[in-house]
């Protein structure tokens, strides 16, 4: 049985070290499970500690994905298998998935990933976790929750709250696919570089330059070798006018998400407008719901607040049976037609409310506000 990520160290040209993890589940499109999630925050801590490690460096195995998200089918398996509750493995994943894309967001030396292939779900919180975020001409992002019944998780609500509200809204409520223009164009990564230069980006931070601090060093690598490199247009920036009007219209209505349903019927027709489209009306209708509740609280919360309303939200939908069915229809048994609780716009604020209770008499996130913040090494 193959290492499900492989984690060793560079040595660079001055004697020091970069950390370099590659997530390494390829049958699985490198999708997290709870022991790639432990194995990778083992390394950190050791590396932290480590005066000689430098920086970290994040990649994947094969040619498709950086990780396609997270381990979806063991946690139907304990939905399932607990209908009585608890959902140990549910709690577990959850509760320690966050706290490594929390402590990445606060780690202290700098943090790269190299986001080529699909970068969804909770591949995307380790994307979006890092300081330095490199896409490529094949990557393909999205955080498709609301497919599931579950929620743009695992960091997002911190990603969502830095972006535009149109662009948020839209990518989370249809769960769209974007590419590498996209994702910079919305915030989502820092520099595009081709796939095939990346041994190029590597043995250029290897050739440690003494005279300039190492995030430094990587910015100017990314200035090196980014010229040039091409992507498919972005395909948010042909759509803009069409998007933009439909949510800014929805998110001023009292109600959004009827005024959305509604605002739909008159979109265009064309293959990545009606694959969104399709994807929300198709969706969880209380995923949706959650989806405003969320952003709109995030408004007034820390990183750490963010984290543990996450945890709150996310063991809520394990138990909630929305997440179970979603999972079910899409993934298990493939019929496509998950018979969700409730229709769009008609969602109990009761239920929504309920996603944000705790579940714990002490969360088991409480001390996420004492990490320290990262440095500028």
């Amino acid at each position: 049985m193959s290492e499900v990520i492989l984690a060793r160290t560079l040595e660079t040209s001055d004697g020091s070290h970069i950390g370099h993890i590659t997530l390494n589940a390829e049958a699985t499109l490198n999708s997290l499970s709870l022991d790639m999630i432990d194995l990778i925050q083992g390394a950190l801590n050791d590396w932290r500690e480590s005066p000689d490690v430098i920086a970290i460096f994040f990649d994947a195995a094969g040619e498709k994905a950086f990780s396609a998200g997270g381990d979806i089918q063991n946690l139907y398996h304990d939905m399932k298998a607990t209908s009585e509750g608890p959902r140990s493995y549910c709690e577990a994943f959850f509760e320690r998935e966050y706290r490594l894309d929390f402590d990445l967001r606060q780690y202290p030396k700098p943090t790269i990933a190299w986001g080529h292939g699909i970068v969804m779900g909770g591949g995307l919180g380790i994307f979006s976790a890092c300081q330095h975020r490199i896409v490529t001409e094949k990557t393909r992002m999205a955080m498709p929750e609301i497919t599931i019944g579950l929620f743009p998780d695992a960091g997002a609500t911190h990603t969502f709250n830095q972006m535009d509200p149109v662009w948020a809204h839209f990518l989370a409520l249809t769960g769209a696919q974007i590419n590498a223009n996209d994702a910079l164009l919305v915030g989502m990564a820092d520099a595009l570089i081709e796939q095939d230069r990346k041994n190029d980006f590597i043995n250029a931070l290897l050739k440690r330059d003494p005279s300039l601090a190492f995030s430094a060093q990587i910015q100017q690598v990314i200035r090196d070798l980014e010229p040039g490199a091409s992507a498919p247009d972005g395909l948010l920036s042909a759509h803009e006018s069409v998007i933009r009007a439909t949510f800014s219209q929805a998110l001023a209505a009292s109600e959004p998400l009827t005024t959305l349903v509604a605002a739909l019927e008159d979109w265009p027709s064309e293959p990545f407008l009606d694959r969104a489209k399709q994807a929300f009306l198709k969706g969880s209708p209380t995923t949706a719901a959650i989806i405003l509740e969320q952003f709109e609280r995030a408004k007034a919360l820390s990183l750490a607040e963010m984290f543990t309303m996450e945890l709150n939200i996310a063991v809520a939908c394990s138990r909630r049976g929305e997440f179970e069915e979603g999972v079910r229809a899409l993934l298990i048994e493939k019929d496509g037609n998950p018979a969700w609780k409730h229709r769009h716009g008609e969602v109990p604020d009761a239920e929504v409310q309920a996603h944000f209770q705790s579940h714990w008499q002490t969360h088991p996130l409480t001390d996420l506000g004492q990490a320290s913040p990262a440095s500028t090494t």
